[in-house]
C-alpha cells in the first residue's frame, strides 16, 4: 500500500489531479481496532508524497464484493483512474479481471 500512496501521488502531482481514497471493510469502523492505526498510516504516506488534502470515502462491504464496491465508486465519481496494490486485491479478494472489464477508467494494480 505504500507503493500505491507513493504512486499515486507522484502521478497526481505530476497531472494535477486530486486524490480520493476509499476504504473498504467488512464491519463498522467501530468494531475494528486498527481504524485509527490505518487511517494514520494513509495521512502520513500521502503527507509524505505532498498531499495533506485528498478525499476520504469509508464503505462498508454489506454484503457486496469489493469488486463491485470500486466499480460504484468509480461510477459515482466519475474517476479518471483506480490505482491498487496487490496487497489491497489480495486481502480484500478483490477481482482483478472484473475490474478491468467492467470499471470506466484505467485500473493500475502495482505488484507488492
Amino acid at each position: 500500500t505504500r507503493q500505491a500512496a507513493a504512486t499515486t501521488t507522484s502521478l497526481a502531482k505530476k497531472y494535477g489531479a486530486n486524490i480520493t481514497v476509499v476504504v473498504i471493510d467488512d464491519k463498522p469502523k467501530e468494531s475494528f481496532p486498527e481504524h485509527d492505526t490505518q487511517m494514520s498510516s494513509i495521512r502520513w504516506h500521502l503527507s509524505e508524497g505532498g498531499f495533506t488534502e485528498f478525499g476520504l470515502m469509508e464503505r462498508l462491504g454489506e454484503g457486496k464484493k469489493p469488486t463491485a464496491i470500486i466499480g460504484e465508486v468509480a461510477d459515482e465519481l466519475e474517476l479518471d483512474l483506480v490505482v491498487l496494490s496487490m496487497e489491497a486485491i489480495h486481502s480484500k479478494h478483490v477481482d482483478g479481471n472484473l475490474l478491468a472489464e467492467f470499471i470506466p477508467c484505467p485500473v493500475l494494480m502495482l505488484p507488492l
